[in-house]
């Protein structure tokens, strides 16, 4: 693998600060950008990091088919580098780009191997995030029981919670006691 090429690594950096500014169009013309050139230096771990942001990008944008093709192959190329954490993160992308596209159940798929993967390093905070997306795509599909325990797994997951997060917990907790008694 050659060093990558500083240009590369200029437009990841002008793409973050785009997307930062809430300036999507140069955000993801920038991530584009700076994903072909990283795969043109042969930086396949940088490469899939500009597309992963991509993804994100392109999902906030509106445009999922997008933000799908191009995150597709990345969590692959993070395990083949045994980085399981960029690998949970480009799961829990997948899920997203998968479900705003209307794949639901690969969607679920996604989110269990991001889920896993978060457990699998102790990432509470991940894991309490992709907890409760699939907390949300279970309600999507019509499953209210299993997402009222996805939330609240994602509540006890959840570093370091406040009040807020404590009386949330308790709450979630009601209708479990109301359906066992």
């Amino acid at each position: 693998m050659s060093s990558a090429d500083p240009s590369a690594h200029d437009l990841a950096q002008q793409a973050m600060r785009a997307y930062r500014r809430g300036d999507l169009p140069a955000a993801t013309q920038g991530f584009r950008a700076a994903s072909e050139a990283f795969a043109r230096t042969g930086d396949e771990l940088s490469a899939a990091e500009a597309a992963n942001n991509l993804c994100v990008a392109l999902l906030q944008d509106d445009r999922p088919q997008e933000a799908l093709a191009c995150v597709q192959g990345t969590p692959a190329v993070f395990e083949s580098h045994t980085d399981p954490a960029r690998a949970a993160q480009a799961y829990g992308n997948l899920g997203n780009a998968l479900e705003d596209c209307g794949r639901r159940s690969e969607a679920g798929e996604a989110y269990q191997r991001s889920l896993d993967l978060f457990r699998s390093l102790g990432g509470r905070e991940g894991e309490a995030l992709i907890l409760q997306r699939i907390s949300q795509l279970q309600l999507r599909q019509g499953q209210p029981i299993e997402a009222l325990a996805a939330m609240q797994a994602s509540l006890e997951a959840a570093p370091r919670g406040g009040l807020l997060r404590r009386w949330l917990g308790r709450l979630l907790t009601l209708p479990g006691r109301f359906f066992s008694g």
